[in-house]
């Protein structure tokens, strides 16, 4: 990722750690509900071919879409920077003429 806009300048993460928040919000708690419903339905493991089949299932498409995931939870960075600013972030201005 990028550290800022090659044409305006916005700095993207002004501090690292600002999108964690989006990250539980967006992976950790969809995951766990979707872990609560397996169990709740009742999926037992008989083997270990269907624990790997399962651990794949889940990874796979947690590994393929991380540049996308990482990318809305910038884009939501952004947006609680816009609509709650920090008179110490320096936003550029959006020129819109």
């Amino acid at each position: 990722m990028h550290d800022r806009c090659s044409v305006c300048g916005l700095v993207y993460l002004r501090n690292q750690g600002d999108t964690w928040l989006y990250w539980i919000v967006m992976d950790r708690i969809p995951i766990a509900a979707g872990l609560i419903l397996v169990v709740f339905f009742g999926l037992r493991v008989a083997s270990w071919q269907a624990g790997v089949l399962f651990f794949g299932g889940m990874a796979v498409p947690l590994v393929a879409t991380m540049p996308q995931r990482q990318g809305i939870a910038v884009a939501l960075n952004y947006l609680s920077r816009i609509y709650f600013p920090d008179p110490s972030d320096d936003i550029p201005s959006l020129d819109r003429g």
